[in-house]
């Protein structure tokens, strides 16, 4: 009789844990589709301090498609619970799955601070972050959307802003590309 309670706990436990699963996990997809509604009806303005530094990096692959780096780093402030979306406003975002931290999957449920001078990823302290994808086109646009806490936990921020690349029409050499974009404040 003993066994067959602790059996029914046990499914009552394992039931119950992955019904939690799945309404975390259509959480997270809500805030994902809120960020990208966010993005978009931003229209790609960009915000006047962003107190970070950035830079897109594009590797042309050999199949012709560019696979893009998008690298945060250098906080100028601390953020805490960071969480960041680079939507190309000319992909579907039904079919297609944009780069993003803290939003989707295991990432949603890990801790994300940038704080300046400060790194210990045991901890969840990182020196900075990247956002990465593949665009098959020659020429896009990201819009990139951080947001995160002040050290309280209690006020919430956001910037926007975009990064572009264009293939020159003289570069058909696989490998890196450089992209004049950056924030150096």
């Amino acid at each position: 009789m003993r066994k067959l309670i602790v059996l029914w706990i046990a499914m009552i436990m394992l039931v119950s844990g992955c019904s939690n699963t799945k309404i975390d996990d259509k959480e997270n997809m809500k805030n994902y589709e809120n960020f990208i509604d966010t993005v978009m009806t931003n229209q790609g303005i960009e915000s006047k301090i962003i107190p970070f530094d950035y830079k897109l990096n594009v590797y042309k692959q050999k199949d012709n498609s560019y696979q893009y780096e998008l690298l945060v780093s250098n906080p100028r402030s601390a953020m805490y619970n960071v969480q960041a979306i680079a939507v190309n406003p000319d992909v579907d975002s039904n079919t297609n799955v944009h780069p993003c931290l803290g939003l989707l999957g295991e990432d949603a449920q890990l801790d994300f601070h940038m704080v300046p001078f400060q790194s210990n990823a045991e901890m969840g302290f990182y020196k900075g972050f990247s956002l990465e994808g593949v665009s098959d086109s020659e020429q896009f646009k990201l819009y990139v959307m951080v947001t995160w806490k002040d050290s309280a936990l209690v006020n919430d921020h956001r910037v926007f802003f975009n990064v572009s690349f264009v293939q020159e029409a003289d570069d058909n050499e696989n490998g890196a590309k450089e992209t004049a974009e950056t924030n150096n404040e």
